[in-house]
Parts: C-alpha cells; structure tokens; sequence
C-alpha cells in the first residue's frame, strides 16, 4: 500500500478525510483508470495471503471447521486493520507525513492530522472484517 501510495497518493483519494479530498477536487481520469488494476492486485494478495495461510491450519488439524476457519481469519484481518491504522495512518501519514502521501494543494490542511478519522476508519475496518471473515470462513471451509 506504501509503495503505491508512493507512486500516485491520488488513487486512495476516497481514504483521505474529507477537508483533503473537498480542497483537492476530483480523482483524475488517469487515477480512475489506475484504481481498477490496483485494486485488483490488492485482491488477489489477499486471496493469495488467505489461502497460503490456510495450508498450515489445514495440516495442522486435518478437517477445517467453520469456526477454527472464522477466527483465523478474524484474527489476521483485525491484525492488518490494526496495523493498517497504528503503522500506516497514524504513525506514517500522521507523524511522519511524508512528502508523497500530501496530496498537491493540500499542504497544511488539518485533515492529515486528523486522528480521530482514522481511529473511525479502523472501527469501520472492525466491523467490514468481521463480516469479511465470516465470508471467506464458509469458503474456506467448504474448500479445505
């Protein structure tokens, strides 16, 4: 996510609270085009992160039930949310606040020290994982 926040800020637009993204203006027409490949790599680590995961558990206890599968999954996912808002937002874009992640025309703008937006986007990120979890679950346990 750093790397590509490094290489064009602009395709996490969405994420930025909303004094940032009212100054900036809209996302343009070759971060929109960006956003589809970008998300889609995003997807496939994850599906990859899950199921390679998924082999040490699977062999470690043999049959995979549903609730074994749900708190794996839980746990790691409420472990990059975590690490998501502690490391990413709060101590790199907050802190740190390196050059590549303000958006141009943005500078100074209170929103990048905005801790509260991002301990609101982890509850968010709390609730999206514990529904994700139970989705991925009932796969993973169908398929293991």
């Amino acid at each position: 996510m750093l790397g590509i926040a490094c290489l064009n800020p602009e395709i996490f637009l969405k994420d930025y609270p909303p004094d940032i993204q009212a100054k900036y203006g809209p996302m343009s027409d070759r971060s929109k085009r960006q956003k589809i490949p970008v998300a889609i790599l995003i997807i496939v680590v994850l599906i990859v992160i899950v199921f390679q995961s998924f082999k040490g558990v699977h062999t470690n206890t043999g049959d995979l039930p549903f609730l074994v599968a749900y708190l794996h999954l839980f746990i790691m996912f409420s472990f990059f949310n975590l690490l998501d808002w502690l490391v990413f937002d709060w101590f790199i874009v907050v802190t740190i606040r390196p050059r590549f992640i303000i958006l141009p025309g943005t500078e100074g703008l209170p929103g990048y020290a905005d801790y509260w937006f991002h301990f609101r986007g982890f509850l968010i990120g709390t609730v999206i994982t514990f529904f994700t979890s139970l989705l991925f679950a009932a796969v993973v346990s169908a398929l293991f």
